[in-house]
């Protein structure tokens, strides 16, 4: 079980990764707006656009009934395919918690 203050840490976690991608949603408003011309803005464009779409379908589904048990569900079947349903901003801190966790476990012979 999870105490207050790692409780505490997991929200403040959410909340910044979540005001990155609303950032990172305005700069691609921006970018279409001004109509992107280099590589780097369209392929910004792109991946982004893939983060809106995810989560759309998040949203979506944790909305239905049981949707949460759904996303969950969704979410551990993907991690076997070392794929996510989460946001980018998620996802990285995702990997990097999963590459700490697989360091941090010995190795069986």
């Amino acid at each position: 079980m999870m105490n207050t203050k790692e409780i505490k840490k997991q929200i403040e976690t959410i909340k910044a990764h979540s005001i990155n991608e609303y950032r990172e949603t305005i700069h691609l408003f921006r970018l279409l707006k001004k109509r992107a011309k280099s590589k780097e803005e369209k392929a910004f464009i792109q991946h982004q656009s893939v983060d809106i779409l995810k989560i759309s379908v998040v949203v979506s589904v944790g909305a239905l009934p049981g949707g949460t048990i759904v996303v969950a569900f969704i979410e551990m079947v993907f991690r076997k395919f070392n794929k996510t349903i989460l946001p980018t901003s998620f996802s990285d801190e995702l990997k990097s918690r999963l590459n700490d966790d697989a360091k941090a476990k010995p190795l069986k012979d």
